[in-house]
């Protein structure tokens, strides 16, 4: 900022300070550059993501009387799992 109010007001500038705010300059802009196409990577791999989920997942619909089972972690340990809930075929 300092070296922008400088050459805002006084175009006489030291060659050395205005190729350094080039400088800073160009390097925002490949930084904006880069953060545009790394956005538009990021929704194609999305995208193709979404894809692929797609193939396999099934719509599920559950009614407020229906049996439900969650595999949840258990309190102990975060990496074992636990089957909790009520179903007609298995209780808790």
């Amino acid at each position: 900022m300092c070296i922008l109010r400088e050459l805002l007001p006084n175009e006489s500038v030291e060659p050395e300070v205005k190729s350094t705010y080039e400088d800073v300059m160009d390097l925002n802009e490949r930084l904006n550059d880069t953060c545009e196409l790394a956005q538009k990577e990021l929704h194609k791999s999305q995208v193709r993501q979404l894809k692929y989920y797609n193939r396999r997942a099934k719509v599920r619909t559950f009614q407020a009387s229906g049996d439900v089972l969650v595999l949840l972690p258990t309190d102990s340990n975060k990496l074992l799992l636990q089957w909790k809930g009520i179903s007609k075929y298995w209780r808790e």
